[in-house]
């Protein structure tokens, strides 16, 4: 019974510190809250509040992003239940390899464009590791 009413406590809590973040925007702020205390609850306030501010952190990184990069962070968004740190990740993941693909020599756009034909969709770095797995040639432990 006291691990439910920590819970409960728990819940309202992080609705609170949700509802008064200034610059918040609602939808985000019930994901993030919904999302740390399904993945936290079980081990209690602390850790719920600090995936919170993880989150609402890493959130208002991401967002600072300049406005070139806003079709990487809005897939890596897409369909993500991981929170802020993981799309963070997959931004930085695929910004890095924008920049690695177009130091790639010219002699290898072709390869470059197959694999963008097939992993385009999911993110550079998708694209570069097929790349560069190609670029490797057949893997000798198989």
């Amino acid at each position: 019974m006291h691990l439910r009413i920590q819970v409960i406590f728990a819940i309202g809590y992080s609705l609170l510190l949700a509802l008064t973040a200034p610059t918040a925007v609602a939808g985000e702020e019930d994901e993030i809250v919904t999302t740390c205390h399904f993945a936290n609850a079980e081990w209690g306030l602390e850790m719920v509040e600090r995936c919170i501010r993880d989150n609402q952190e890493m959130r208002k990184i991401v967002l600072q992003y300049p406005e070139i990069h806003k079709p990487i962070v809005e897939r890596c968004r897409r369909g993500n239940d991981n929170g802020w740190a993981w799309v963070k990740t997959c931004v930085d993941n695929d910004i890095e390899a924008q920049s690695a693909l177009a130091q790639y020599p010219k002699e290898i756009a072709g390869l470059i464009d197959l694999c963008d034909a097939d992993f385009g969709l999911r993110g550079a770095a998708l694209v570069k590791k097929c790349v560069d797995r190609a670029l490797a040639g057949p893997d000798p432990k198989k």
